[in-house]
Parts: structure tokens; sequence; C-alpha cells
């Protein structure tokens, strides 16, 4: 499986498990070729509007990260395209 299938079954599974309010803005932010209980997966970590939150609002990030955004990593198999797991990522976002 190719970045780009890794990218939109990560997204698939964001929207139909958050929901449309959870993934307002959503967006790519890294992608990592890996290994998870030895299979070859890609990680693909996205970025999202919390509930509540304006678009205007990501507009402005915080130095390094967005403090405003929710961040979560998808493993994707590379054999099959199949996501295996979805993850919160918590980042160190600087003071």
């Amino acid at each position: 499986m190719d970045i780009k299938t890794a990218v939109a079954n990560s997204m698939e599974l964001a929207k139909l498990s958050l929901g449309s309010s959870r993934t307002t803005g959503l967006r790519l932010e890294e992608i990592e070729s890996s290994n998870l209980d030895g299979q070859p997966v890609w990680l693909v970590a996205l970025s999202n509007l919390p509930d509540g939150s304006s678009v205007v609002a990501s507009l402005f990030p915080a130095y390094g990260a967005d403090a405003a955004r929710e961040y979560k990593t998808f493993a994707a198999a590379k054999n099959s395209g199949e996501v295996l797991s979805m993850k919160i990522r918590l980042l160190a976002v600087p003071s």
C-alpha cells in the first residue's frame, strides 16, 4: 500500500469514528514508516480542531505545535491498508 492510501484510510477512519464535529479542519501532520508487533506499518499523524473550536482559531498556532488542535496517530498496515490503531498523540508545547 502506498502512503496516499494510508493517509486516505486513516482520514476515513477518523471521520467515521470521531464524527464530523470532531474532524473539523482535519489535516495531515506527519507520516513515518515503522513496525507494529512485527508488522510493517505507516504511522499517520492527523490533527483536528476540538468540538466548539473555530477554524479561525487554528490560523494562529503556538510556536512548534498548535495547542488548539487535537493530535492522533494511526497505524496503517503496509500490506493491506487496514488501519490497525488510532492513538491520542500528546505533544510537548513550549511554554
